[in-house]
């Protein structure tokens, strides 16, 4: 894989990993405003943010593969 190639797609894994930092942030910010409203929403934004945690686990280890 030439090496221009590679830096960009290590830099778009990078990208993918910071928005789902700021999406767990997000999603944490959202199960405190659900929960007084509708408790059982929560669990629905909780599956929703280990989704996104898997999704950041896995392009962690694309990247360290590259």
């Amino acid at each position: 894989m030439a090496g221009n190639t590679r830096g960009k797609i290590k830099e778009h894994l990078e990208g993918v990993h910071r928005n789902c930092d700021w999406s767990l942030v997000h999603l944490e910010k959202t199960t405190v405003l659900i929960a007084e409203h509708n408790p059982k929403l929560t669990v629905g934004v909780a599956k929703l943010a280990e989704c996104v945690g898997v999704v950041d686990d896995l392009c962690q280890a694309i990247y360290a593969e590259i």
